[in-house]
C-alpha cells in the first residue's frame, strides 16, 4: 500500500490541514485504518479508482460518488475500501468546506455530499487535473493551485462563526453558549443559526466533540491513576459526561489523520 501526507500552502491555512493519497493495486477488500476520518473535521474525497462505503453506527450505510465531502461524523463509524483503490483526501477544518465550496452546511444532514452533482464547473475541473497528475511528489502543488483559485472566486463571508469556532477550538469546548452569545454580541437564535449554515452541526455538539477529544488526547498520555484526577478537576466536565460522550463518539478518535507533517511523507 503506497500512502502519502502533504501539507498544503500556507495561504490556505487554516481551512485545509492535510493532503492524503492513497494507492493500492490489491484486488478485494482492504483493510484501513477504521479512525482515519478523525472526530470534528470534514474531507473531501477523489475517487479514481475502486469503492468506498461508510458504516455510521447511527446512520445508514453509503457509497461515495467520484468526488465527496464527507463528515461531521458525530458516531463511530467503519470504512470498508474494496480495491483496486486510488483515491486521494483533503482534510479541512469545520469551516473548511463552507470557504472552500460555499456549501450551506445546515443543509449537509447525510454524512456527504456529491461535489459534481453542484452548480459550479470548478469540481470536475478539479476531479481532472487530480486524474492528470502522475507525478504524486507534485499532487499538492496542483491541489494548492485548485483550491487557491477557487478561494480567490468565493464570495460567501464566514459571518463571524470562523471566530466563534476558532475560540471555542482554543478553549477545548468549555465554553458555553451564554458565554459565546455575549462575547460576540449576537442572539442565541442568530448564533444558532449561521453555525449551523457555515460549519453543519450545532454549537453545542461541536463544543462537546472538542471537550471529548481534548479528554481523550490527555488520557492517551496518562495512567489509570491520573485519568480520575483529570476528569475530576476539568471544569464542566466529569466522570458521567465523559462516559456519556465516550458512548456517542466511541472510536471516533483519528490515528493516521493526526499525525504532524511539515513535508510530503511517504507513510507505507
Amino acid at each position: 500500500m503506497n500512502f502519502r501526507i502533504y501539507s498544503p500552502a500556507a495561504s490556505l491555512a487554516p481551512y485545509v490541514k492535510h493532503y492524503y493519497h492513497l494507492q493500492n493495486a490489491n484486488d478485494g477488500l482492504l483493510h484501513l485504518p477504521q479512525n482515519l476520518f478523525s472526530l470534528g473535521d470534514l474531507y473531501m474525497v477523489f475517487l479514481q479508482e475502486g469503492e468506498v462505503t461508510f458504516q455510521p453506527e447511527q446512520h445508514a450505510a453509503f457509497t461515495l460518488p467520484k468526488a465527496a465531502v464527507v463528515g461531521h461524523f458525530t458516531c463511530h463509524h467503519t470504512i470498508k475500501v474494496q480495491g483496486p483503490v486510488k483515491m486521494t483526501v483533503v482534510q479541512l477544518n469545520a469551516y473548511g468546506c463552507y470557504k472552500l465550496a460555499g456549501l450551506n452546511m445546515s443543509a449537509f444532514n447525510n454524512y456527504y455530499r456529491d461535489l459534481l452533482k453542484q452548480d459550479n464547473g470548478q469540481w470536475q475541473h478539479l476531479v481532472e487535473a487530480i486524474n492528470a497528475t502522475t507525478d504524486y511528489m507534485q499532487l499538492d502543488a496542483s491541489l494548492d493551485k485548485a483550491f487557491m483559485e477557487m478561494m480567490a472566486t468565493q464570495e460567501h463571508s464566514l459571518k463571524q462563526m470562523d471566530e466563534v469556532a476558532d475560540y471555542m477550538l482554543r478553549h477545548q469546548g468549555h465554553v458555553n453558549i451564554d458565554r459565546l452569545v455575549r462575547k460576540f454580541k449576537i442572539s442565541r437564535p442568530t448564533l444558532e443559526r449561521k453555525f449551523m449554515e457555515v460549519i453543519g452541526i450545532t454549537p453545542q455538539l461541536y463544543a462537546r466533540m472538542l471537550r471529548f477529544r481534548d479528554a481523550m488526547r490527555h488520557m492517551q498520555q496518562m495512567n489509570v491513576e491520573q485519568w480520575q484526577s483529570f476528569i475530576t478537576k476539568s471544569e464542566g466536565y466529569n466522570q458521567d459526561l465523559f462516559n456519556q460522550d465516550f458512548q456517542f463518539f466511541k472510536g471516533s478518535e483519528s490515528t493516521i489523520t493526526r499525525m504532524p507533517v511539515a513535508q510530503t511523507m511517504a507513510v507505507a
